[in-house]
């Protein structure tokens, strides 16, 4: 990792960084307004493997006051899947391969003769008095996803839900009501389905993201 200072946010996709003086630009992976993307801000980027690409780095994390949140949109999912090896190798076997259907919606599968078993994976680096939330504004994608896990249960499927929390500061997690109260009564049907639902919490530092625990998911709402 390499270490610099938030410049600017040059547009949704790609922002200015100052390292050792010199400005450098990296890739947003997430393109979601994030407050704490603030001139000044201390931020790790990381090299990017697509060489073919007009940045040559991808800004990894960066510093929420005293707490380093990850905002590389592709970590959640490869937390989610180092941890869904291990939490349900017993009871499903160890192999999990990506999944993504035609509207790029990012599942993981595991290795089933029916490829019967999706988890939707969700990232988030918001957060309100200790609790994380999702959305952070009305959100049609999201909306679509948790309606496809719905189907998927009709369907005789087993899909499954889990939130990804890209900082070590969340006590639980929950929908964001006040913001998409749609979403909010979509998890609620999501739990009353049947369809497993999970947290994890996670610690960022210089290094990358691991998980820490896993944290209650509050169905109330923000």
């Amino acid at each position: 990792m390499i270490q610099g200072v938030f410049n600017r946010r040059v547009s949704r996709r790609l922002a200015e960084v100052k390292v050792n003086g010199d400005i450098f630009e990296a890739y947003i992976s997430n393109g979601i307004d994030m407050s704490f993307l603030n001139n000044g801000a201390v931020c790790f980027l990381r090299e990017s493997l697509n060489t073919s690409r007009r940045s040559p780095f991808d800004l990894y994390s960066v510093y929420d006051q005293d707490t380093l949140v990850c905002v590389d949109a592709k970590e959640p999912l490869r937390i989610a899947e180092k941890w869904c090896s291990i939490k349900l190798a017993g009871e499903l076997g160890k192999q999990i391969s990506l999944y993504a259907d035609v509207r790029g919606m990012m599942l993981l599968t595991m290795n089933r003769m029916s490829h019967d078993l999706m988890i939707q994976v969700m990232g988030t680096s918001f957060i309100k008095n200790r609790v994380a939330y999702l959305p952070e504004i009305p959100s049609t994608a999201l909306n679509e996803r948790l309606t496809s896990l719905l189907w998927m249960k009709k369907r005789g499927q087993d899909p499954r839900l889990l939130f990804v929390v890209c900082r070590n500061d969340a006590a639980s997690f929950s929908a964001n009501k006040e913001a998409d109260p749609y979403f909010a009564d979509l998890l609620l049907k999501v739990k009353e389905a049947g369809v497993p639902i999970a947290a994890l919490r996670c610690s960022v530092d210089e290094n990358g993201m691991n998980v820490e625990q896993e944290i209650p998911v509050l169905y109330r709402g923000l």
